[in-house]
């Protein structure tokens, strides 16, 4: 009988108490060593249903001084735009035969390797999208309908557009770096108030790894003879000390760019929710046992996407 293709093996009755459990300890192993970028570049969070809609709010604007015995002025929040998360599924249902267990068991147990690393492979992909979409006008999340990266993201108190992202794509040097610090620093929220943000991270293909890692991480300032301080390896102020985040599916392998690069704040909204995390069972015994076939399932449910740009 050919052996059939398996991702995640499973085991006769006899045996199920002591094949499950090593399945799933080989799978969650492998899924957790391989540590997924998603959760250091997206806030990673739960949800509670199939839908989230999550709304956003204007803060209030300055507090205005009161003079004796007059009244105060009224001010509240106002809503924004509305972010909608729906929750999608994934997944794999895996057919062993009865033989591969009993005559190939080390090569079913890689195989469970491989699926774990399918699983967290594509997740990544998936988190990365954010990213590698950044200019698609049709890759759209947050209410106010524009792609991640905008020069013209609409303001909800009517006010002057604000810009996320260069409009000429310029590459990463020292000069175009602290030109996006200057524009993180100066953005404004929807009632034309400072974000008050500070950028904490510099996310890069394996590309610009070399380049990110001798701009930031010099003692002196890059490509120069000057003796002057690298200002992005300093600790003694706020905003110092840049971290470097490389991240393989961001580069042109990956689906993404080799000279794309992001600057990131601590305050950013590009979110992963998890509905249900990455998770193997095995079906009931009775489910292919007139062919001899054990199947197992592999599933998750996710959404991602960004609350505000």
């Amino acid at each position: 009988m050919a052996n059939s293709a398996i991702t995640t093996p499973a085991s006769s009755s006899g045996n199920s108490t002591l094949i499950d459990p090593g399945i799933r300890k080989i799978f969650y192993q492998t899924y957790n060593q391989l540590a997924p970028k998603l959760g250091t570049v997206l806030k990673v969070e739960s949800m509670d249903g199939a839908y989230e809609d999550e709304g956003s709010y204007a803060e209030l604007g300055d507090v205005p001084e009161v003079d004796e015995l007059d009244t105060y002025t009224e001010d509240a929040p106002f809503s924004t735009y509305n972010t909608t998360y729906t929750a999608s599924k994934r997944g794999f249902l895996v057919p062993v035969s009865y033989e591969l267990w009993e005559d190939q068991r080390t090569k079913v147990m890689g195989r469970t390797e491989s699926l774990a690393r399918s699983i967290a492979r594509t997740t990544e992909r998936q988190a990365a999208s954010i990213f590698n979409n950044f200019f698609d006008t049709s890759y759209t999340s947050y209410g106010d309908d524009k792609p991640f990266g905008s020069t013209d993201h609409t303001r909800a108190d009517g006010g002057t557009a604000q810009s996320n992202a260069s409009a000429t794509g310029i590459t990463l040097t020292e000069a175009n770096l602290e030109t996006a610090m200057i524009a993180i620093r100066e953005q404004l929220d929807d009632r034309g108030n400072l974000f008050d943000c500070v950028p904490g991270t510099i996310i890069v293909p394996p590309a610009l790894e070399k380049e990110a890692i001798i701009i930031t991480g010099s003692d002196k300032r890059s490509n120069t003879a000057d003796n002057d301080a690298n200002v992005y390896n300093m600790k003694e102020y706020t905003g110092g000390k840049l971290n470097i985040v490389v991240w393989n599916y961001l580069g042109a392998a990956g689906g993404g760019s080799d000279t794309a690069w992001f600057l990131q704040a601590p305050e950013h909204k590009a979110t992963w929710k998890w509905r249900v995390k990455p998770q193997i069972q095995k079906l009931a015994d009775s489910v292919g046992a007139k062919n001899d076939v054990m199947y197992w399932k592999a599933r998750y449910r996710a959404t991602f996407g960004w609350s505000e740009p």
